[in-house]
């Protein structure tokens, strides 16, 4: 994770805001975009790109001028390219997707646009250790002929080998930029989170976090999630410094998780987990990927993947957990098997009920050997295995582990006893569902 350099780095920041096609909006936020995009890039605080080396194309008409400054940027950039893109796009009737400047004509759109797959080509070929483009570019309206899924069409087009890819969602509307706002709505994003930074993130704001901020929020908003691809290490370029980064210590721990949980007390879901998610990750960084509050932090997150609906980050949450915790702690210990039953069960919530069942049968075995066979916990794993050999569809075998099940309740808790009862009823359904199966 480094920032980019910028005397050995070029950035080419393309614009249309105005157009002579009376089919195509403005887009009047669009000049806000390059001169703030433009302004974090050169800051001495972030990449530092010389001004020279930050290109600004505003509302241009003739293709070739975008051409001319692509190719020149791309000749002469050792560590980061970057190209950037706001406006319409279109797809033509065989699928290939253009940038619509402001002289394009939609009648028109294959000899009056700038093609996708020159962009492509340019910054395939370009010399730099690391590719970025940034493409805040939705479809507008007829402009669209190309039959079938045209997101697939879109993002195809978009996979450049050894490039980062940043795209907003393909709409069939102009690109969003609500009335009065600075900002289109990607952009506008994309900007405050690299002006602003963050406290969930690292020191340096990455390509991955840029995505991962711009999908959490705008899907939050109910708008189209960004889209992104990239290969190799891309991911970990950095554009800024995280101005809202302050170093985590141990002792913070504590009142981090208590603000955390309240937000998802209070409703605020998507607020706790991006909470979680950065001090999860700031525990790892600062404090080890096996210090007690990094268990805890990472055990909180899971917990609230699952609270939110994410089964299966949930059930991956608690996988990453229980490594930690085997070494840690041992794959017998308490704490360990309880990570693993919250293991088990998230992944049968999340469609896989087989995976499920094959690791309750295993955790059932562990924990009556660890904490005994009357334990309500050995007794709970026992009555998951069951029910998620049920669900996998295999009815027999539950009716008998339940059978097996409600004796061992009845013979520690007795035969009155709700749970007793419930094994009992659950025994029958699965027997009568074996028999008419």
């Amino acid at each position: 994770m480094r920032l980019a350099s910028g005397s050995n780095s070029h950035a080419v920041l393309i614009g249309c805001g105005s157009y002579d096609d009376a089919e195509l909006p403005p887009l009047p936020a669009v000049r806000n975009n390059l001169d703030d995009l433009r302004a974090l890039l050169t800051n001495s605080a972030n990449c530092a790109l010389p001004t020279a080396r930050c290109t600004v194309l505003r509302d241009v008409r003739d293709p070739q001028l975008v051409g001319e400054a692509l190719n020149r940027a791309a000749s002469e950039v050792e560590d980061m390219f970057l190209v950037y893109f706001a406006g319409h796009g279109a797809l033509d009737d065989r699928g290939l997707l253009h940038l619509l400047l402001t002289g394009s004509k939609t009648e028109l759109l294959r000899w009056s646009s700038l093609r996708f797959d020159l962009i492509r080509d340019t910054m395939a070929s370009a010399p730099a250790r690391n590719r970025v483009l940034l493409l805040d570019c939705c479809f507008s309206g007829r402009a669209i002929e190309a039959m079938g899924d045209t997101a697939s069409l879109y993002f195809g087009q978009l996979e450049i080998a050894g490039t980062f890819v940043l795209a907003s969602a393909p709409a069939n509307a102009p690109a969003r930029a609500p009335l009065g706002d600075r900002h289109t709505m990607f952009t506008g994003e994309l900007i405050k989170f690299l002006r602003d930074g963050s406290a969930a993130e690292r020191e340096l704001l990455t390509l991955e976090a840029l995505y991962r901020h711009t999908s959490r929020v705008l899907g939050a908003k109910g708008e189209p999630r960004p889209q992104r691809c990239g290969t190799g290490t891309s991911d970990q370029l950095a554009l800024a410094a995280n101005a809202a980064f302050r170093r985590l210590t141990a002792a913070e721990v504590p009142e981090h998780l208590r603000r955390a949980v309240e937000l998802g007390e209070a409703g605020d879901l998507v607020g706790a987990l991006t909470a979680l998610q950065g001090l999860a990750r700031q525990c790892d960084h600062v404090l080890g990927g096996h210090h007690a509050f990094t268990l805890l932090a990472l055990q909180a997150l899971a917990h609230a993947e699952g609270e939110s609906g994410h089964a299966a980050e949930a059930a991956q949450g608690y996988a990453r957990l229980v490594e930690r915790l085997a070494v840690e702690r041992g794959p017998t210990h308490p704490d360990t098997l309880q990570a693993r039953h919250e293991q088990a069960r998230w992944t049968g919530i999340g469609g896989d009920a087989a995976s499920a069942a094959a690791l309750f049968a295993e955790l059932s075995v562990d924990a009556s050997g660890a904490l005994g066979p009357a334990d309500t916990r050995s007794l709970s794993c026992r009555w998951q295995h069951a029910h998620w050999l049920g669900t996998s569809g295999h009815p027999q075998r539950a009716a008998a582990a339940f059978a097996e099940l409600a004796e061992s309740y009845g013979s520690t808790l007795g035969e009155r006893h709700d749970d007793t009862r419930t094994a009992r009823r659950n025994h029958a359904y699965w027997r009568d569902a074996a028999d008419s199966a």
